[in-house]
């Protein structure tokens, strides 16, 4: 597969073991996925300092060309999601929604409405689309129309 991107994915801690589910999908897609996500499978620990938390996932986020936001349930309750949302606009990366499956009515992170560049559903072509630069937005709640601002 010669298509490969960095990417940080940004999840409620719930929502882990699809990362891998995302990743599978993508490489049957076309595109590889180096993936720079914190989660405790891959990355064990037992920190519960916030600045020491975000001090490891900054770089992550700077190393990553887009950081995937997935959507379910519960994300939009997460405070750590919103900070890394946030954090990758100052930095300007390219911020993409992906609903998990059957997850399409969930509420949106305020941050993700504010920033995000695109919002997808769970197909593999149109989530490997937004990443690349297509900017359509497959859900509601989008307060404007246009190029996201930074922070």
């Amino acid at each position: 597969m010669g298509n490969t991107k960095n990417i940080f994915v940004s999840h409620f801690h719930t929502h882990a073991e699809w990362i891998n589910k995302l990743k599978d999908l993508l490489e049957k897609h076309g595109l590889t996925m180096k993936d720079s996500s914190i989660y405790e499978k891959k990355n064990p620990n037992s920190a519960k300092n916030e600045d020491y938390i975000k001090s490891f996932i900054r770089p992550r986020i700077k190393w990553a060309g887009t950081v995937v936001v997935l959507i379910g349930e519960n994300t939009h309750k997460s405070d750590y999601v919103q900070w890394e949302i946030e954090y990758a606009a100052r930095e300007g990366k390219r911020i993409v929604g992906v609903y998990l499956p059957g997850e399409d009515n969930s509420t949106l992170p305020e941050a993700l409405i504010q920033y995000g560049d695109a919002l997808r559903h769970w197909n593999g072509d149109s989530i490997i689309d937004a990443i690349t630069g297509d900017d359509t937005w497959d859900g509601p709640n989008r307060h404007w129309d246009g190029p996201r601002s930074t922070c």
